[in-house]
């Protein structure tokens, strides 16, 4: 029998793909640190739970191709032992495809997170937020240490209305008020602040 001598080969094709894979993992992951600390921020919960799937099958990835990595061909010296090396080709080979196809399958999850971000568009967007002068009860009792001059977020049709009042989400951070630790909306008199769109996050 003639011994298959391709398992180091294979074995570090492994270990680069799932060093690309740990890779991509990473980046979504950012991603997700990214705008899962403010919900509000326009990633839809479809898209948050495309990115953990993403990761979810990244990972699963990762493990097959690592376990495919480690394999172990022992030095072939007889029959018995290429017949061991071929079984340890084949279960390399298995490894492999499994960490394929979740790979694919994270691809796959990768471009739909991708094509959401581009077809939907964020339900609030960034604004900047300057008072003429910081009044109104509501507000100051609410957040406290609020700025003159701040970024929060806001509706489009909000934006584009006439109302009296503008409601804006101002994160933790900016309130000042530990009691809102997710943000909260405030409803601001139009008459007494400035707002300018700050841009796409």
């Amino acid at each position: 029998m003639i011994p298959d001598s391709s398992g180091p080969h294979r074995r570090a094709h492994a270990r680069f793909l799932a060093a690309l894979l740990s890779a991509a993992a990473l980046a979504v992951a950012v991603w997700l640190a990214l705008n899962t600390g403010h919900d509000v921020f326009g990633a839809t919960r479809t898209q948050l739970l495309l990115a953990l799937a993403s990761i979810a099958l990244l990972l699963t990835g990762i493990t097959f191709y690592l376990a495919a990595a480690v394999a172990n061909a022992r030095s072939i010296s007889s029959d018995l032992d290429a017949d061991q090396a071929a079984g340890t080709i084949r279960r390399i080979r298995s490894l492999s495809r499994f960490g394929a196809v979740f790979a694919l399958a994270a691809v796959m999850a990768i471009a739909g997170l991708g094509t959401l971000r581009i077809l939907v568009p964020p339900a609030e967007r960034p604004v900047s937020v300057q008072f003429s002068e910081i009044t109104g009860r509501v507000q100051l009792e609410f957040c406290p240490s609020l700025p003159s001059s701040f970024e929060a977020l806001a509706k489009p049709t909000d934006l584009a209305s006439s109302s009296t009042l503008l409601p804006v989400w101002v994160a933790s951070r900016v309130c000042g008020n530990p009691s809102f630790q997710h943000g909260v909306w405030l409803y601001l008199n139009r008459s007494t602040i400035t707002v300018a769109d700050a841009g796409d996050r």
